[in-house]
Formats: C-alpha cells, sequence, structure tokens
C-alpha cells in the first residue's frame, strides 16, 4: 500500500481513476479514531484531519492502540500529505458503541477529487460489545450494526448528486453489503462498486432476495489466500483471492497482502489450511446451533462485564488471581446453560486434540513407511556380501 501511495499519490482521481487499492487503503483509514476530531456536521480535508488527529494523540497514545489501529494511525500520515488522499473531504462519521444491545459501528463518508462519494465502514474494534457483535454474525440476523449502517448510508449518501461506492474491511465489509443491498432503489441505482476486504458473509438464504440480485455484479469480494474470518458463513459470490506472504492466522492483516502497482497479486484457490480450518468453523457453527452460541457469548460477555472489562486495553489490568471470577461467573449459569457450555467447551478441546494427534500420527507413519521402504535394499546388499 505504501508503495502504491508513494508511486500514484500526485494524482488526484480525476487524473488516475479510483481502484482496488484505493478502496483497500480507506478501508483502513476508518479505522482511525475521529471522535471528538470530527462532528457528525464537521467536514474537513483528509490532511486537515490528521492535523487534528495528532493533536489530539500523542506518539505515546498510539503506541498503546491495537495493531490495526497503529497501522491505520500510519497510513494516515503518509497519506494526508498527498495530492490523491490529502485534498478528499471526510464527513459524517460516526462511532457508536452500546453496550446495552452489543452494537459497534463505525463510518465515514469521504468526497473524492472525481466526485464520487465513499462511505467506509470500519471493522470490529477493541471494544467487548464489538467482539460480541461479530460474534452475534453466527446466531443472530440482522445484528444492530447492520441495521444502523443502513440508516446512516441512506441518510448521508441519498443526499449526494453523483456516483457511490462502499467499501469495508472485516465487519466493516459485512456492514457494506448489508446497507447497499437494503437501501433504496433510487440511492441503489447510483452504487458504482461495493469491496469487502476478508469480511464474513451471510446466512444462504440472503442472496435469493432480488435486492441482492440487482447488485451482485458490483459486489467484488477479496479475500486473502489462506482467510479464515471471510471464510465465515456464506458468499455466493466467488471471491477474488489474494496472494500474502504471511502465516494463515495473520493474513486478516492486509499489510501482508501482496500487490503489484495498482492491482493485487491473485491466486487460483485458497491454501489447504484455509479450507481445513475454516470448513470445521463452519461445522462447529451449525453443530452448535443458534441458542448454545448465544448462551456461550453471553457467559463470556458476563465474565467481562464482572471483571471490569469494556475493552482489550483492559485486559492489561486483569490480575490473574480474578480468574476465581470466570469460573464463579460460569456457575452462575443455570444447569442447562452450564450443560450446554460444558458440552461445547470438550467438543472443542476434543476436537482439537483428534485433529493433533491424527497429524502427528500421520508424520510418524510416514517416517516408518520410508524406513521400511529401506529395508529390502538392506537385506538384499547382505545377501550379495555373504556370496562373494
Amino acid at each position: 500500500m505504501f508503495d502504491y501511495i508513494e508511486k500514484y499519490g500526485s494524482y488526484d482521481f480525476s487524473e488516475k481513476p479510483f481502484n482496488e487499492i484505493d478502496s483497500l487503503i480507506f478501508s483502513q483509514l476508518i479505522y482511525n479514531d475521529f471522535k471528538g476530531i470530527i462532528g457528525p456536521k464537521d467536514i474537513f480535508t483528509l490532511d486537515e484531519a490528521a492535523a487534528k488527529f495528532y493533536e489530539k494523540n500523542t506518539d505515546e497514545d498510539i503506541d498503546l492502540l491495537l495493531d490495526v489501529a497503529k497501522r491505520a494511525a500510519r497510513l494516515l500520515t503518509v497519506c494526508s500529505g498527498t495530492k490523491r488522499f490529502g485534498t478528499v473531504v471526510v464527513s459524517d462519521y460516526i462511532d457508536n458503541v452500546n453496550d446495552s444491545i452489543d452494537k459497534q459501528i463505525a463510518g465515514a463518508n469521504f468526497l473524492l477529487s472525481d466526485d464520487t462519494l465513499l462511505v467506509a465502514f470500519r471493522g470490529t474494534d477493541a471494544t467487548v460489545a464489538g467482539f460480541k457483535e461479530s460474534a452475534m454474525l453466527a446466531y443472530m440476523f440482522p445484528i444492530p450494526a447492520q441495521i444502523e449502517a443502513l440508516h446512516y448510508f441512506q441518510e448521508t449518501a441519498m443526499v449526494h448528486d453523483g456516483p457511490v461506492r462502499l467499501c469495508g474491511h472485516s465487519k466493516g465489509g459485512n456492514l457494506a453489503v448489508y446497507a447497499c443491498v437494503n437501501c433504496a432503489n433510487s440511492l441503489q441505482t447510483s452504487i458504482k462498486s461495493v469491496d469487502t476486504f476478508d469480511a464474513p458473509g451471510f446466512p444462504l438464504w440472503f442472496f435469493d432476495r432480488y435486492d441482492y440480485k440487482q447488485v451482485e455484479d458490483r459486489l467484488n469480494i477479496y479475500c486473502p489466500q489462506g482467510s479464515l474470518v471471510g471464510r465465515a458463513l456464506h458468499m455466493a459470490k466467488a471471491p477474488i483471492i489474494v496472494a500474502s506472504n504471511a502465516k494463515t492466522g495473520k493474513q486478516h492483516n492486509v499489510t501482508t497482502w501482496e500487490i503489484d502497482d495498482d492491482r493485487f497479486c491473485v491466486t487460483e484457490s485458497f491454501t489447504e489450511e484455509s479450507d481445513k480450518i475454516s470448513t470445521y468453523l463452519n461445522e462447529l457453527v451449525v453443530y452448535i446451533g443458534d441458542k448454545d452460541l448465544e448462551v456461550f457469548y453471553d457467559a463470556l460477555e458476563q465474565t467481562a462485564n464482572e471483571l471490569g472489562i469494556t475493552d482489550f486495553y483492559d485486559l492489561k489490568k486483569v490480575d490473574v488471581s480474578l480468574m476465581t471470577i470466570i469460573i464463579d461467573s460460569i456457575q452462575t449459569l443455570n444447569h442447562e446453560q452450564k450443560e450446554r457450555f460444558m458440552a461445547l467447551a470438550r467438543k472443542v478441546m476434543a476436537d482439537f486434540a483428534k485433529g493433533y494427534v491424527s497429524e502427528k500420527t500421520q508424520k510418524a507413519m510416514g517416517y516408518v513407511k520410508n524406513i521400511t521402504a529401506k529395508i529390502p535394499l538392506v537385506k538384499k546388499k547382505e545377501e550379495t556380501n555373504e556370496e562373494e
């Protein structure tokens, strides 16, 4: 991304048309926290927003952020100093977290120099509510953030007289698709593209809807070759599989994706590890069922509340001695809930143990096979020596 910005940063969007790498960049810029900087009615260029961001946040503050937010801050610095991105107008920033209904959503409007409005949604943030709501995608539809994303998109994009695009990484991509599919027909006709980057999918029946079929040709799904998050649930349209230079678990970080000039480096298929893990996780969700999944995540949320954890930064304050509170939280579940919770924990542990043993057994059997294959050759050689 940084090579791309260095090469094309001096061209505005009228001089070099919007492409998939631009979309990826905006899906990451929205991870910057502009709360208290850009209000609902404020309008700034990205350059001005960056200056205000660094007035509010010191280098020490940024060092304490999660990795995705730290990378976004660095990206903001680089982009703001260019003609291509620095002059982009940012408005209608929202960042809403509601613990009582497990909702987390953030988004902004970016007006490009070619008069295109780009609406970007943030993925899961550091809050417990954000984590819980992302998990809710497996057993609830629609989730609160999807509903607000639709309202937000319609209220802000409807006043724009020109082409519209949407993008988002992780849960942000899911919100972008939901808003696009469910918005008013008059707005839907203005949409040029919807780009999702390693974003979880939807229930299968979602793709039978007429309004989905109306926009499917404008939907671009990008996933790394070792994708796990982007293969959760279902997507009716085949993804564009991007090569990555990281191990499977770290490919959700888009800075590991390989780019050639202004295009992604694509590959034909997902890795074998991605196939195995994503298949297992999706089958596990079906096996557990909606009701038990809700019990499981409610128990985790209850534990977090009793520990005073509202976001991942609070985990640093948790003392090991407080593990007793976790145990007590599970004990407060009723008998049926406790049985379900423990059955789920036992199944997952058994499955992973089985997989681990199976992998080790296969390696051992391969080793034995190699050894035994050499035995006849050794024997034959010994017999020849005796005859001599």
